[in-house]
């Protein structure tokens, strides 16, 4: 089964004290200002190398490189001055791109140098309506105790679209961020996208869990297609069951391997067996 979804994992703003390192100048910046939320200044330890940024009003992560006081020559190689940049906390990188959207350099964010920590999140959740006044489409919001800053912002359709507004209750139930979804002893976040009840009832879920090297969520791949799922701690595996045929039901059972979820056993049993 496959599901449609569109999932923005959007880019936060560049903060002081971030570091980023160049592998072909072989140079780490450092974030050392970030004025009026919109200037940005970095260097090398040496203060001999300098970059500049400044954030594009309105567009969160969005950036030009600029020039600065001691630099006659844009510092990253094949880029030129006012050209777009885009700093992407997912994938740990700061990108340079052309005016014609492409990318032609990129910085690798520092490991370790990640502001905020799980412990820190908490999460918001709401709806949005169609043209036609169903509830279609989820929004969470992953806010910290730094300043009160979105950290991470996503949204998708929902598998089957609600007459009624949840409740803020409701609401609450959508977002489980206590289950540890790949047993590292960190909890991980599992958002609910609604049940598909045409033929057979099954519920559905996409998962995040946290990466504590980067300090940020990663979105676990093709998770809104397993149906019903059941973490089992002990075993440290993931069930998922689907009623396959008028008295058969199937389940998978899916264990982590180098990072990805594997199914490990398949068995279909028919209903009233032991």
């Amino acid at each position: 089964m496959t599901l449609c979804s569109c999932l923005q994992l959007l880019a936060q703003d560049i903060e002081v004290g971030r570091r980023f390192a160049d592998d072909e100048t072989s140079v780490t910046y450092t974030v050392r200002d970030v004025r009026m939320g919109k200037y940005v200044y970095m260097t090398d330890d040496s203060e001999d190398n300098l970059l500049s940024l400044t954030k594009v009003d309105g567009h969160e992560g969005e950036y030009t490189l600029e020039p600065s006081r001691q630099a006659d020559d844009p510092p990253v190689a094949g880029a030129e001055f006012g050209w777009p940049v885009k700093y992407m906390p997912g994938k740990g990188a700061l990108e340079f791109y052309t005016p014609q959207g492409q990318l032609i350099h990129m910085l690798e964010a520092v490991h370790g140098q990640g502001v905020a920590c799980r412990e820190d999140y908490r999460f918001d959740v709401s709806f949005g309506t169609d043209s036609e006044g169903y509830i279609g489409r989820i929004f969470v919001r992953g806010y910290t105790s730094q300043g009160d800053s979105t950290r991470m912002e996503y949204e998708r359709d929902l598998v089957e679209r609600l007459a009624e507004m949840p409740s803020a209750e409701e609401a609450a139930g959508y977002v489980n961020d206590k289950t540890d979804i790949n047993f590292d002893g960190i909890p991980d976040l599992m958002v609910f996208i609604g049940r598909n009840c045409v033929g057979r009832v099954a519920e559905y879920y996409d998962a995040f869990v946290w990466n504590d090297e980067d300090k940020c969520f990663s979105m676990v791949l093709d998770f809104d297609e397993i149906s019903n799922p059941i973490v089992h701690p002990d075993s440290k595996t993931i069930t998922s069951s689907l009623r396959t045929d008028a008295v058969e039901i199937t389940t998978w059972t899916y264990a982590w391997v180098d990072g990805y979820l594997e199914i490990i056993d398949e068995t279909t049993s028919t209903f009233g067996d032991e």
